[in-house]
């Protein structure tokens, strides 16, 4: 299954994310998704927190979640390596709650939510900067099991 199985693409996510290299750093996500048509969603997000690590960014490497329902929510971890212009790598990590806006219906299909969970992950191409848009290609394999996210 994946998220949009799940919530028909209306859905909340509340994610906090941090990175173990500046443990000061910590930045808090709140996004709204909806479902307005066939293929387009209309999302609103609210951030909030600290940032004080490098922002040469290029790349997010070894890109690894998992998803575990929890009666009518998904819990989610993450971990990802992001690549510094300099070769270097810094660490993300987070938690997310996930939550089907809809209630009724879309809490049905949670509860047939493999009960292993599932571990998504992903190759994400280099990142693409033009002004001020920022586009990239991923392709990602989504199984049943949980695998401990380190």
């Amino acid at each position: 299954m994946n998220l949009y199985d799940v919530t028909r693409g209306n859905y909340r996510v509340v994610r906090a994310v941090s990175y173990p290299d500046y443990p000061e750093s910590l930045i808090l996500f709140d996004v709204r998704v909806a479902a307005v048509a066939e293929l387009e969603w209309v999302t609103d997000v609210f951030i909030n927190g600290k940032y004080n690590g490098p922002t040469d960014i290029i790349a997010s490497n070894d890109y690894k979640l998992t998803w575990v329902a929890d009666g009518p929510k998904l819990l989610e971890t993450g971990v990802a390596s992001l690549e510094l212009s300099s070769g270097k790598h810094l660490r993300q990590v987070w938690s997310s709650i996930i939550t089907p806006e809809e209630a009724s219906e879309e809490v049905s299909r949670l509860a047939k939510f493999p009960s292993v969970g599932e571990v998504i992950t992903a190759k994400i191409s280099p990142f693409k900067l033009d002004g001020n848009s920022m586009s990239y290609a991923w392709e990602g394999t989504v199984r049943t099991g949980v695998d401990a996210v380190s």
